[in-house]
């Protein structure tokens, strides 16, 4: 595994999701000023509306890209023929998506979801499934730049997508008075330039010669993927519905800004995971039992879990300070949306079963999850809506947990790949105790406060051994000199 590319991945990555989610964080106060927490719980209903779609419209044809990619990329000819062709798959299905949509039965089957006399079908969910299908290309283009080693192009690509969505959400809120709609139109726009960014680099590279066995390798090895991503972005995102349906948009909307604040920790993950990626493969690919790959993991996981404490037991002071008084109920569940976050992180797990052509298993693991999660929200939630926004993050959390013991148990099992199992709980302790929770809930104080920080000094001892110190040190002083260069 090549060190030095992971570190210069991890890097830009983190840098350019760091100006991304500190933008998202900076214009986040002024999109719930401007909407009300009903028209925020909208808002914050739509975007998992949209994540799903793209998903689905997507057909999982990307996972299939990264390992055609690698076979390949010796021969643009071939690779160029190969991505027009999957191109074409996604185009021929989201054509037909658009027919259907137009349908009577499509809005019948859209008001079991989402309440239709407050959320017009024409024109917010029309345009949330178009932004969804143009979002599925984008993943086309992003998955490959990743396996590129192509950085820059999606840290800029990222920040572009960002600025104009929210630049543009605050002109058609504010000046032209357009509310939700005013959100999603900014929001289809910022990917309609993102996809133009794109085009030279990706879809410019195109052979138009279709391919029918690259179409048929496409869909074979896609679209399993989508069950196995759908269920886990359900497991992510199907809480935010069902608060809004069984308890009320305005606690969605709470709900929406206690998940978004959680994400930031994703900056680290996210960054880790899309450098670690191709890396990932040519070290397996060279030897399967390389233990720098766990280690590697296993250090990421300490990082994570560091980066998360600071930002449970902070988060109270920020969002008083930042956010209008009446989302101070937002703060309770971060510390567990935080939390959950870290667990999430080692999804990344799913690409031990990827290599090894298994990614059956990753199904079976996803519905699992997804069971118990929509289960215990459909059956709390409707019962006790006034606690649905903890019951939603409470299960959020079990349900990767537990899709992650089983995946490292068959890891172990069929791969005979182990992990340092008793440095994994104790970072599992760390961030979710009742001590956290404590410390992290809405009521604030100058003698809380400096528990807080005893709290934190003994995290960073427990936390940052040597390995880890190291690896913050070499990113810090690799930022230093990059910002003295310019």
């Amino acid at each position: 595994m090549n060190n030095k590319n992971l570190v210069k991945g991890t890097m830009v990555y983190s840098l350019s999701t760091i100006v991304t989610k500190l933008g998202s964080l900076i214009f986040l106060p002024i999109i719930t000023r401007l909407l009300t927490k009903e028209e925020f719980g909208i808002v914050g209903t739509l975007g998992p509306i949209a994540t799903l779609f793209a998903v689905i419209l997507g057909l999982g044809l990307y996972n299939a890209q990264m390992k055609k990619y690698i076979e390949l990329k010796d021969n643009e000819e071939e690779l160029g023929s190969y991505m027009f062709s999957t191109a074409m798959v996604i185009i021929i299905f989201n054509v037909l998506t658009y027919i259907f949509l137009l349908t009577p039965l499509a809005k019948t089957l859209f008001s079991y979801v989402i309440d239709l006399t407050t959320v017009k079908y024409n024109p917010l969910v029309i345009i949330t499934v178009v932004i969804a299908s143009v979002n599925a290309l984008n993943t086309l283009a992003t998955t490959l730049f990743r396996m590129k080693k192509m950085y820059m192009k999606v840290a800029i690509g990222s920040m572009i997508s960002l600025f104009t969505t929210y630049i543009l959400t605050i002109i058609f809120i504010k000046n032209l008075k357009m509310g939700v709609f005013g959100n999603q139109f900014a929001n289809l726009i910022a990917i309609l330039v993102l996809l133009l960014y794109y085009f030279k680099d990706y879809f410019g590279k195109f052979r138009l010669k279709l391919n029918f066995d690259y179409m048929k390798y496409s869909i074979k090895n896609g679209v399993p993927l989508i069950f196995i991503e759908l269920t886990d972005q359900i497991v992510n995102f199907s809480d935010r519905i069902l608060i809004a349906k069984f308890s009320s948009f305005a606690n969605a909307g709470i709900y929406t800004l206690a998940y978004t604040g959680g994400q930031v920790l994703s900056v680290v993950t996210s960054s880790f995971i899309n450098s670690w990626t191709p890396e990932f493969y040519e070290a397996m690919k060279i030897d399967k039992n390389n233990p720098r790959i766990t280690k590697s993991l296993e250090d990421f996981l300490a990082l994570i879990s560091f980066v998360c404490v600071g930002a449970q037991l902070f988060a109270p002071e920020a969002v008083r300070l930042v956010f209008p008084a009446s989302y101070a109920s937002s703060i309770n569940p971060i510390p567990i949306i935080l939390a959950g976050v870290v667990i999430r992180s080692l999804i990344c797990l799913d690409y031990f079963f990827h290599f090894h052509e298994d990614s059956m298993f990753i199904f079976y693991f996803s519905v699992c999850a997804l069971i118990f999660n929509l289960s215990a929200n459909l059956i709390l939630i409707p019962k006790y809506p006034e606690h649905g926004i903890l019951i939603a993050s409470w299960t959020t959390l079990i349900a990767f947990l537990l899709r992650i013991i089983i995946e490292f148990v068959i890891i172990k099992k069929r791969y005979k790949i182990s992990f340092n199992y008793k440095k994994l709980i104790l970072y599992l302790v760390i961030v979710i105790n009742p001590v956290i929770l404590y410390l992290g809930n809405e009521n604030i104080s100058l003698m809380k406060f400096g528990i807080k920080i005893i709290y934190f000094a003994v995290v960073i001892k427990l936390l940052v051994n040597k390995e880890v110190y190291n690896k913050i040190s070499g990113i810090l002083i690799k930022l230093k000199n990059k910002v003295v260069k310019k």
